[in-house]
């Protein structure tokens, strides 16, 4: 079997040798293709080790008969967490492919913005006075997108949870939700460092992290939260600079009555 490393090589020009030249770009897609593959088995294999094993270790520990009940607490409180971070992980696998045989189900429904904000900082609220962060909300009234409400609520949950765990303790972060060049938004924004240049590009990217003291998560949110985006005929956009990040979901505007306006524009 010829290998995808092995080029078709045709020197001719006739149409022997044009035909030799598009099998050639098939085997450099598939090539990609392969390399992106073998790479995503090992990155989902590696995030599915590190809280299994973590569990096992936990586990051990515990039928320590002379452990100490406060500090079974805290090995059970850690374990939760891990098994939270495993279910979350296999909902985002699931949800990645499913968008990538194209069977994941969105519905295109007029969504208040201004009430999914809502519902997203009473969710996060916790999370955020445990780590320290402010949250604030600007509002503008009426704002009406198009898309599946439970799925806009998913990207508003990953941005923010981004955004609190991301950055440093302090760092106040606002939810803002209106309009634009006729089109609706949910951001994120936060005062913390900003994302640098180099990985600027790549943070909508599958298992993409950025390694820091601060780095945490699987680097599926932002993959699948721009998969969401597209699949709502919206787009994400991200804004940095030192002192101020946003994260942005774009969507068609829709009146309260639900007239719909065109899909927005890649940028």
């Amino acid at each position: 079997m010829r290998s995808f490393d092995e080029p078709v090589v045709d020197g001719g020009s006739d149409e022997l040798g044009e035909l030799a030249s598009a099998f050639d770009r098939m085997r450099e897609r598939l090539a990609q293709l392969d390399t992106a593959r073998k790479e995503f088995i090992a990155n989902a294999s590696h995030e599915l080790r590190t809280p299994l094993f973590s569990l096992g270790g936990f586990i051990e520990l515990m039928m320590d008969e002379d452990l100490d009940e406060e500090t079974r607490t805290e090995f059970l409180i850690t374990m939760r967490e891990q098994v939270d971070r495993l279910t979350k992980l296999a909902t985002d696998l699931l949800d990645l492919s499913r968008v990538d045989a194209g069977r994941l189900h969105l519905e295109q429904e007029t969504v208040d913005l201004s009430a999914v904000a809502r519902d997203l900082l009473d969710e996060m609220r916790a999370l955020a006075e445990r780590r320290g962060h402010s949250l604030r909300e600007l509002l503008e009234p009426e704002t009406i997108g198009l898309g599946d409400e439970l799925r806009v609520l998913q990207v508003g949950r990953s941005l923010l949870g981004n955004a609190l765990v991301h950055t440093p303790a302090g760092t106040p972060v606002t939810v803002r939700v209106g309009h634009r060049d006729g089109f609706s938004f949910l951001a994120v924004e936060d005062e913390g460092p900003g994302v640098s240049p180099e990985h600027a590009p790549h943070v909508f990217e599958r298992f993409y992290r950025i390694e820091g003291d601060l780095a945490s998560g699987s680097g599926l949110g932002l993959a699948i939260a721009r998969e969401l985006a597209d699949l709502m005929g919206g787009r994400m956009e991200l804004e940095t600079r030192p002192g101020r990040t946003v994260f942005r979901l774009v969507l068609a505007e829709a009146s309260p009555a639900g007239q719909g306006a065109p899909t927005p524009a890649e940028s």
